[in-house]
C-alpha cells in the first residue's frame, strides 16, 4: 500500500537536512568528490537561472520500466514546456533530474525546475497533470526550490548517469569551481563526472 503524502508536507530535502555525512576538507556537501561536485553544479544552475525554480517529486504506483518511467516523465515535461510558454511568452524553461530507487523497488525522479515566470503556473493543476498523466503514475508534490535541493539531488548519484538535463541551457558556461578535486588527485573521475564542467556549454 502506497502511503498517503499531504500536498503541504516540507519538501524531503529540508526533512533531512540533519542526515549530512562528515566531509572531506575543501567539500562544502558530501566526503566524496562525485557527488561534491554534482551538488556544486546544481547549486551553480540554481544561481545562474535567476529565475522562479520548483522541487518536483514524481512518483509511480508499481514497478515500472526505466524507458516507461522516463516515456512518462518526458511526456509530462513536453506538456508543461508547453503550458510555459502559452503562459509566458518563453522558451527558456529548463530542468534537472534525478533518479531515485526507493525501498520497494519502485523508481521515482525529483526535478529543479526553472523559469522566469514559472510561478504564475499552478502548482496543483501540474501535481494533478502527473496523477492523471498514466495509469501507473502515482503522486506528485511540487515546491519552491532553495538551495538544500542541491545536495539532495547529488546524493542519489553513483556512477554520474543518475542526472539528467533538459530544456534550455544554450549560452551557459559552467565555471571550472564546481569542479572539487585538484587535477592531481588520487580520485579520478570518470568520462561523465569530467563532463560536468562542460554540462552547459
Amino acid at each position: 500500500m502506497m502511503m498517503q503524502h499531504s500536498r503541504e508536507s516540507a519538501p524531503p530535502y529540508l526533512e533531512r537536512a540533519h542526515e549530512r555525512p562528515a566531509l572531506t576538507p575543501g567539500h562544502r556537501f558530501f566526503p566524496d568528490c562525485l557527488r561534491e561536485t554534482w551538488a556544486r553544479w546544481i547549486e551553480w544552475a540554481m544561481k545562474t537561472a535567476g529565475a522562479d525554480a520548483w522541487f518536483v517529486t514524481l512518483t509511480f504506483k508499481t514497478e515500472v520500466s526505466h524507458y516507461r518511467a522516463y516515456a512518462i516523465l518526458k511526456a509530462w515535461l513536453h506538456n508543461l514546456k508547453q503550458g510555459y510558454e502559452h503562459k509566458t511568452g518563453s522558451k527558456q524553461l529548463r530542468w534537472i533530474c534525478a533518479e531515485e530507487l526507493q525501498k520497494r523497488e519502485v523508481i521515482h525522479f525529483h526535478l529543479l525546475i526553472f523559469g522566469i515566470g514559472l510561478s504564475g503556473l499552478s502548482r496543483k493543476r501540474w501535481e494533478s497533470r502527473w496523477e492523471n498523466e498514466d495509469r501507473i503514475s502515482g503522486f506528485c508534490r511540487i515546491h519552491d526550490a532553495v538551495r538544500g535541493a542541491a545536495p539532495y539531488l547529488a546524493k542519489y548519484i553513483n556512477k554520474g548517469d543518475e542526472i539528467s538535463r533538459g530544456g534550455y541551457w544554450r549560452g551557459l558556461v559552467t565555471p571550472g569551481s564546481v569542479t572539487c578535486c585538484q587535477p592531481n588527485s588520487s580520485v579520478k573521475f570518470s568520462d561523465e563526472s569530467q563532463g560536468i564542467s562542460q554540462a552547459a556549454g
